[in-house]
């Protein structure tokens, strides 16, 4: 068996996307490797405190970096919770979306963005570290966690559909409303 097909961790997520639940899917050993190095390098060119990865659900993937001094699980649901309204938020005012959530307090900042669609990575940091800096540094770490996540996706089947399977699945719906007088 090649390494890139070894399951390291098995991680299973309850997704928010499109309100449906995600089934339980597999990091493996090659796709681990790589995040845990982008994430090390990311702390270190920034001097930042932690990195987490969390599916927008709430469910913590991933940590580098000390944490210790915070519950992570409850962090990692207020921060899926607040990414979540801010896209709301954008909505609201009639932007697409939400890219990226700045939350400052008077020692740390955390810095939030999205990759792939589902994952938040949250970089924590604090005065030794700017919001330039993490910034620039995040999008270059999203840039190569993108498409490990998306890689990811789509071989335990959850990558993007296939061009109008959701118009098709718009007119099945409409089809199913007017069957039963809807």
């Amino acid at each position: 068996m090649a390494d890139k097909d070894v399951p390291n961790v098995s991680i299973g997520v309850a997704s928010a996307i499109n309100g449906g639940s995600m089934a339980q899917w597999t990091l493996f050993e090659k796709d681990f490797r790589a995040i845990d190095q982008v994430l090390f390098d990311l702390l270190e060119r920034t001097n930042a405190l932690s990195v987490h990865l969390i599916d927008r659900s709430g469910q913590l993937i991933t940590t580098a970096g000390r944490s210790a001094d915070f519950d992570v699980t409850a962090f990692a649901s207020l921060i899926a919770a607040d990414f979540t309204a801010n896209a709301e938020l954008t909505q609201l005012l009639g932007e697409s979306g939400v890219s990226a959530v700045v939350s400052e307090g008077p020692t740390r900042t955390v810095y939030s963005s999205l990759l792939a669609d589902r994952v938040i990575m949250c970089t924590v940091f604090d005065k030794r570290s700017t919001l330039g800096l993490v910034r620039f540094r995040a999008n270059r770490a999203i840039a190569v966690l993108d498409p490990v996540f998306r890689n990811l996706f789509e071989k335990v089947g959850l990558g993007e559909p296939a061009p109008g399977a959701q118009a098709f699945a718009a007119a099945a719906g409409r089809e199913v409303d007017a069957l039963f007088g809807d």
